[in-house]
């Protein structure tokens, strides 16, 4: 048996210990929360900071693709390219130097400037093309250095078929000339000043030059462009230099090809590199074989439209070139181009045929 003092004394160690282990308990539980708190606090800490850098690295991104891809940022042409440039250029009318038409004086015959205005005005008749007949043989004529000069507009517009008129970029009356002939159902091509031989190389505002790198011949042709409204394609102004030099012109097609443009060499040099580098990026052989103007007398006109007939009745179709301002040229090939019609030779847009 166990004795009494045997039993206190159990009774009395028992307590002690239970005294003893409840304190150590409630302390080690205190210990723990105190270390899942601060945990916590740093969890909280660790996911608010990723946050912050997710955030940042997302707004960081968004800034660089607004500026990359805006209209002037490097990578523009994958939203603003120059497929939809040629487009809006091919159909829609920019004035030049971006002015509203109101801004330049109207053209002989166009006093009341610009489009009607007001509910009473009549409506433009609609706008019907030239006939083009691309048949052989057929002729196809360009009329270089339009824009300039107006004097002789009236007398172009009354020759009644399919001509297509080369306009000088950033001249006075070049978007107007354009927009009339346009109207009156010609087509309009740019024709883009080119470097010529020293000492005389400047060929116009807007001109391209030997040494100018892709960027430049494209920005400048961007901004010659602005000033024609409706070209559809494009030749050369003079260029005795420029256009010997197959860099430069292959930059010109390039852009070119990008507006959806056609070329037309025009053969102002016996070296012209405009024919070599245009088939070689896939464009039709289109080359001017006769000046009709180079001298104005009407009987030398023409012989020039007559040897245009004969290259057409021997090759199938003939380009040749004017010039707008020349005083005698308007009504002497407007008078051929009549009589070679009844001689049984078509006359068709340069862009409908290739030679």
């Amino acid at each position: 048996m166990v004795s009494q003092e045997e039993s206190e004394a159990r009774r009395f160690a028992a307590g002690w210990f239970t005294q003893k282990e409840a304190p150590m308990e409630e302390n080690e539980f205190h210990v723990d929360m105190r270390e899942v708190y601060a945990r916590r606090r740093r969890m909280r800490r660790r996911k608010r900071l990723k946050r912050t850098l997710v955030l940042g690295t997302c707004l960081a991104a968004l800034m660089a693709a607004l500026i990359v891809f805006s209209p002037w940022g490097p990578g523009k042409n994958l939203f603003f390219g120059r497929e939809s440039m040629g487009a809006e250029r091919a159909g829609e009318t920019r004035p030049a130097g971006g002015r509203s038409s109101g801004d330049i004086a109207p053209l002989p015959g166009d006093e009341d400037g610009g489009e009607p205005q007001g509910g009473d005005a009549e409506a433009l008749p609609a706008r019907k093309e030239k006939t083009s007949d691309p048949s052989p043989p057929t002729v196809a004529i360009v009329v270089d250095d339009t824009g300039g000069d107006v004097a002789n507009l009236e007398r172009w517009l009354a020759v009644d078929a399919p001509v297509t008129f080369a306009v000088m970029p950033h001249y006075q009356a070049s978007a107007q000339a354009a927009e009339r002939l346009y109207a009156a159902g010609y087509r309009i091509m740019m024709h883009i000043p080119t470097e010529n031989d020293p000492p005389n190389s400047f060929s116009g505002t807007g001109q391209l030059s030997v040494g100018m790198g892709r960027d430049s011949v494209f920005a400048t042709l961007d901004g010659d462009l602005a000033t024609v409204p409706h070209a559809t394609g494009i030749n050369n102004h003079q260029g005795g230099r420029g256009c010997n030099d197959y860099q430069l012109m292959r930059y010109m097609c390039e852009w070119a090809k990008e507006c959806g443009f056609f070329v037309v060499d025009s053969n102002s040099s016996a070296r012209s590199q405009v024919t070599r580098a245009s088939q070689d990026l896939g464009f039709p052989r289109r080359s001017n074989q006769v000046f009709i103007d180079h001298h104005n007398e009407p009987d030398t006109i023409r012989e020039a439209m007559r040897r245009l007939a004969r290259i057409a009745r021997q090759e199938g179709t003939a380009i040749g070139i004017c010039h707008f301002q020349r005083p005698n040229t308007p009504a002497v090939v407007g008078e051929m181009i009549r009589a070679l019609r009844a001689e049984g030779i078509h006359f068709a847009f340069v862009q409908d045929i290739s030679n």
